[in-house]
């Protein structure tokens, strides 16, 4: 007796499933650390992004959107310890990042915590964020610094 799916089929059956979770993976975000600590917006879409929650909080608040392959990364290790040591010391809190109201975070783009990225503020492809970026401000490169600023504001903006 041969083991089926739901179909009756095991090849068709396995190849519907391989299809599903690769859908996932290319189009899901990838959580690492307690999920409890990351906190998007319903409108926010963060396509394919992976976050790492392991020291600190993560919110995207709301109409943020991120390209392809964007990281926000939480986590960091001691430096000054070393083999095993350096592996395992890890802070457990304490280097949050906020995504604001309708930052962009381009394809690729790195997000180191602890920082915050402004309302409506543009982070370049590829770009690696180290600090903190200001409202309504372009930011390109590695590390990112500032390319412009934008001056057209939604109504009630400063």
């Amino acid at each position: 007796m041969t083991e089926t799916g739901p179909g009756g089929d095991l090849a068709a059956y396995i190849e519907e499933r391989v299809a599903a979770a690769v859908e996932r993976a290319l189009r899901e975000p990838q959580v690492y650390g307690d999920e409890r600590k990351l906190h998007v917006h319903p409108t926010a879409v963060v396509n394919d992004a992976l976050f790492n929650l392991s020291s600190g909080e993560i919110t995207v608040e709301e109409y943020a959107f991120f390209g392809h392959r964007v990281s926000v990364l939480t986590g960091t290790h001691d430096i000054t310890v070393f083999d095993r040591a350096r592996q395992i010391t890890v802070p457990r809190s304490g280097r949050d990042v906020v995504i604001g109201r309708g930052a962009w975070v381009s394809t690729n783009a790195l997000v180191l915590g602890p920082c915050r990225i402004g309302e409506h503020a543009v982070v370049a492809a590829g770009s690696v964020v180290l600090a903190d970026v200001e409202p309504f401000t372009v930011v390109g490169g590695t590390p990112a610094r500032v390319l412009s600023t934008i001056t057209e504001r939604p109504s009630g903006s400063p």
